[in-house]
């Protein structure tokens, strides 16, 4: 009997544990959907990472960003700036095996996903920066934006990095024969290594965290930036003459998974697409007011600033040709085209 009782004992209390147990699953999986379709979740926690300096006005734009979302209690934001997860091709790759919510890289790193980007850096392709943002703000972008999609990328908009320009320690650059014999480091990207070594130049692309050391040891003799990079990172320091060439306009692209952003309520997008446009306009402040002081600090510090007359520019724009048609015939002539016609459209604006 004590047996008998002993075992209703067991019984009962296995059920009302397998009772209790599932209400317990039924009660937080009702109220977990219901706190998604609410957005009452616990903030989402974004870890973005980039290859600027804390000073570059892109880190300072995400800074804005970070404040906007994180007011809404939605989000938390985690910036890495200095590749601290690596170059731009590694974080592109961490964000697509989830180690970092968002890579904020140049369009150049992601021609494997989507090859017309190839064209975005391509060299004296816009005529101004002006007709570089029109482009890609454009309705050519928003289509390479969605290209991205099939790779299962979602890129946020466009964000400067800027037009490039040449620094070097040897002597004033006026014209592409000047480059002669000179080591010159470019970004890891082929199409800039071909302008420069059509040039007669020795060129080679290296990751941006060595530049410095490379260019006070003497390793390159020189290496093209923005004013604001060559400013930031202090290669002015090492690097006495500044070419204002403007031959590659440079853009950022924020990219996280389609995964990630499909899987975001759309007040969650909302609030996400928003930061990001107060974001990039904060960025075109920064860079309009910045850049003339930037130069005249530079100058100040013993840099020679060299601007091109007009036929000197373009004996570098009619160096670039070949290098075009190259592209061109990589990328197909009708997809070349399109762009090109992009650019003119924008031109004419």
């Amino acid at each position: 009997m004590k047996q008998m009782k002993k075992l209703s004992a067991v019984i009962l209390s296995a059920a009302m544990a397998l009772s209790l147990t599932a209400c317990s699953g039924s009660s937080e999986g009702g109220a977990a959907k219901q706190d998604k379709q609410a957005g009452t979740d616990a903030p989402i926690t974004l870890k973005i990472a980039h290859g600027a300096s804390e000073t570059y006005h892109l880190h300072r734009a995400l800074l804005k960003f970070k404040d906007i979302v994180e007011e809404t209690g939605k989000f938390k934001v985690e910036i890495y700036p200095n590749q601290q997860f690596g170059s731009d091709g590694e974080m592109i790759e961490g964000v697509k095996t989830g180690d970092l919510t968002m890579a904020v890289s140049p369009s150049s790193y992601l021609t494997d996903e989507c090859p017309s980007m190839s064209l975005i850096e391509l060299p004296y392709v816009y005529p101004n920066r002006e007709t570089a943002l029109a482009t890609l703000n454009g309705e050519w972008g928003q289509k390479e934006l969605a290209e991205l999609e099939k790779a299962g990328l979602h890129g946020l908009g466009y964000m400067e990095n800027g037009m490039r320009h040449l620094t070097n320690s040897k002597k004033e650059i006026h014209l592409p024969a000047d480059l002669n014999g000179m080591k010159i480091r470019t970004m890891q990207v082929e199409a800039h290594v071909d302008f420069w070594n059509s040039l007669g130049c020795s060129a080679e692309g290296s990751p941006f965290s060595e530049l410095y050391t490379n260019l006070s040891t003497g390793v390159f003799d020189g290496e093209e930036n923005p004013i604001a990079h060559i400013y930031s990172q202090k290669f002015y320091e090492v690097q006495k003459y500044i070419t204002l060439s403007e031959h590659v306009y440079c853009a950022y692209i924020p990219l996280v998974t389609t995964d990630f952003w499909n899987g975001l309520t759309q007040e969650q997008q909302t609030i996400l697409n928003d930061a990001f446009k107060q974001a990039y306009d904060y960025q075109m402040e920064l860079v309009e007011t910045e850049e003339e002081s930037q130069l005249k600090e530079m100058e100040a510090a013993g840099c020679v600033v060299t601007k091109l007359t007009d036929e000197e520019k373009q004996a570098f724009i009619d160096a670039a040709q070949p290098t075009l048609e190259k592209y061109r015939e990589k990328v197909g002539a009708e997809v070349y085209d399109e762009f090109a016609q992009a650019v003119e459209k924008a031109a004419a604006k």
